[in-house]
């Protein structure tokens, strides 16, 4: 064990289609932050340039989701082998308060990381632009084919969390957890925890592993993307009873879970099981 603290901090879900999968989470009560194109570079060592693609964010208290999809289809666009396997969840980002303290932890830790990387970009702030900046510590796709974990530092949070884009419609208020679904939920449950340091719970938010049959039992009638994968993500709401009835009036398909808890199928929420839980 270390004194590295990490905690839940987003999902990073992705459609072909962005403005339909905008459409599709506002359906469900959230409240998206204007369009930011990506930027990245081609190669190592070359300058950033646009991407095909730009997010939209759901900023809550603690985390957020993230939409990633398609802006400009004649560029490069780094997620296409993620978008061809399947519409849905592929990035689980992890924040740190230092990428390079982080780093000389985890490289001793967690095989199949890359070190730190300077990111940026020109993002959406109040009517204008401001620049974003970042540093990421990736996952490789050959070591963790579930997702693209990320261990990121924010060096402008306030350029996200703007409290202004934290309220929601249905009462969101954080991203509670993620849930991975695997055939070898043991092998995978192994790789998790070398990167956070041991098992759950994390600082923030928690992130669970289920083979098959749990996740059927827990999300009755869903089917997981292709194994293995990240099939659904957990967020917490202010008040459950009033989600309950905005997402029914705006036609949305709900199941009341043994818990309690709601769940909307992938189908409705670009890919992956959405449960609301009461905060």
């Amino acid at each position: 064990m270390s004194d590295l603290r990490l905690s839940l901090d987003h999902t990073g879900s992705m459609v072909r289609d962005l403005a339909a999968g905008a459409d599709r989470w506002r359906r469900l009560g959230f409240q998206l932050a204007p369009r930011s194109p990506q930027m990245g570079t081609l190669k190592p060592g070359e300058p950033m340039q646009p991407w095909a693609t730009a997010n939209h964010v759901a900023m809550f208290r603690a985390g957020y989701l993230e939409l990633i999809g398609i802006h400009e289809p004649t560029r490069f666009n780094p997620w296409r082998h993620f978008m061809d396997r399947y519409e849905g969840i592929h990035i689980v980002a992890l924040r740190c308060a230092d990428a390079d303290a982080a780093w000389a932890v985890l490289q001793a830790r967690a095989p199949g990381l890359s070190p730190p990387i300077d990111r940026r970009r020109d993002a959406p702030y109040r009517g204008g632009t401001r620049e974003m900046r970042f540093r990421n510590i990736f996952s490789r796709d050959e070591h963790y084919p579930e997702a693209r974990f990320i261990v990121i530092e924010h060096q402008t949070p306030e350029l996200l969390w703007q409290p202004e884009l934290m309220v929601h419609a249905n009462g969101a208020v954080a991203l509670s957890e993620v849930v991975f679904v695997a055939a070898d939920p043991a092998a995978m449950r192994q790789r998790i925890e070398a990167i956070l340091g041991g098992p759950q719970p994390l600082g923030g938010g928690r992130v669970s592993v289920l083979d098959p049959a749990r996740f059927q039992a827990r999300y009755a009638g869903a089917t997981p993307p292709p194994l293995p994968c990240a099939a659904a993500q957990v967020v917490a709401v202010e008040d459950l009873d009033a989600a309950r009835r905005l997402l029914a009036g705006n036609g949305v398909a709900l199941t009341t879970l043994a818990a309690g808890s709601l769940m909307v199928p992938a189908a409705e929420t670009n890919g992956a099981v959405l449960e609301l839980v009461p905060a």
